[in-house]
């Protein structure tokens, strides 16, 4: 799998996994209010402000990211960021980079809210756990050709994960089929 890969859902949403060490970050890219905005999507960066802003910074940095903005006409200047890349204050969020207008992470959990309907949020969630799946998939391919099989302890654990994986995922479309008619509709 690529350090780096991308998913345009719509015109105004982006999904984004990149590989920092041995494991992978999702972010999602989104425009809303004329701005694009990167935003983290897993809860150890939303937790953890000193080592997301550590990603954010390697992922501004990465030539494919680069790339990826330029091919969706993107300028790098003036994408913001939802954490604050000055090592100085990691615990503030910024709302945006250049002006450096500081924020409360509930605001930028909010903001994201106002600018999604909950199926946009249920679809999102969707495809964050179809990705873990196929990482899961990928581990259990290499088990297998590795000459692992359902007899080991481990290949059992994993196929138990990517089954719950995939259960989690069908009840989550369940919901969503479940508010067809809604569509478009803000509850928030």
């Amino acid at each position: 799998m690529l350090d780096f890969s991308f998913e345009i859902i719509d015109e105004t949403k982006i999904n984004i996994q990149y590989k920092y060490g041995s494991e992978f970050f999702n972010f999602n890219l989104y425009y809303a209010n004329g701005e694009w905005t990167l935003h983290p999507f897993d809860g150890i960066l939303i937790q953890n402000r000193e080592m997301c802003s550590l990603i954010v910074s390697e992922l501004l940095r990465n030539k494919d990211f680069h790339v990826m903005l330029a091919k969706e006409k993107i300028i790098l200047s003036q994408l913001r960021t939802s954490v604050n890349l000055q090592s100085n204050e990691p615990d503030e969020w910024v709302a945006d980079r250049r002006n450096a207008d500081y924020s409360s992470p509930d605001d930028e959990l909010m903001d994201y809210i106002g600018n999604h309907s909950f199926e946009d949020i249920l679809q999102l969630e969707q495809e964050q756990i179809e990705a873990r799946v196929q990482f899961f998939q990928q581990i259990i391919q290499r088990m297998f050709m590795e000459g692992l099989g359902p007899e080991d302890a481990d290949f059992i654990k994993v196929q138990a994960v990517i089954r719950i994986y995939k259960e989690t995922y069908d009840r989550l479309g369940e919901l969503n089929d479940h508010n067809r008619g809604d569509r478009g509709r803000r509850r928030w």
